[in-house]
């Protein structure tokens, strides 16, 4: 099975680039959602649930829960939101191959205006929350991914010419195991 890992900070655009990879017909599972089920399942906060998560389930949990939703007959996967190494290891394990790894930056400037903008109850309202979560978010392992990545993806132009970039790639991620 070929899976594609997308990461990155928030307001990055991973969903931008989920979104192109269903666009070429090619599933997507995003972790986000994972986390979120889970919120709404056990009724924890939707800021602090990722922590909790990880503190109870360790720092594979949430990786295990998003496999769950992998659709077992597809030869090709994209898993959006990774947060660690280890995420992207019990991934690899349990599917039983290596993953390709996109990593998507961004400006934080331009980044926390567009989570004001996204407006999902998670976001962050101030810069002092947004710089928080971004530490949280390193502090996971976020940072580490970026050496990992087999491509490393800028986000600071149109949406419609970063689009282009990741539909460039994931044609190309896709030439390559044909």
């Amino acid at each position: 099975m070929l899976v594609i890992v997308i990461t990155g900070l928030p307001g990055s655009g991973k969903t931008i680039a989920s979104d192109v990879a269903k666009e070429l017909g090619l599933p997507v599972v995003t972790m986000g959602d994972v986390i979120r089920d889970e919120t709404a399942k056990s009724g924890i906060s939707s800021s602090a649930a990722s922590v909790i998560l990880r503190l109870r389930g360790g720092t594979r949990a949430i990786a295990y829960k998003t496999l769950e939703k992998v659709p077992k007959q597809s030869n090709v996967v994209v898993i959006d939101g990774a947060r660690s190494i280890r995420e992207v290891e019990a991934i690899e394990e349990a599917l039983s191959t290596k993953a390709v790894l996109i990593y998507i930056v961004a400006p934080w400037r331009l980044r926390f205006e567009r989570l004001l903008r996204r407006g999902r109850p998670d976001d962050p309202k101030t810069v002092e929350d947004f710089l928080m979560r971004d530490l949280r978010e390193l502090r996971y392992g976020l940072g580490d991914l970026i050496a990992r990545a087999d491509y490393i993806l800028v986000n600071d132009t149109s949406m419609e010419e970063f689009r282009e970039k990741v539909r460039g790639v994931l044609t190309s991620i896709m030439a390559q195991v044909k």
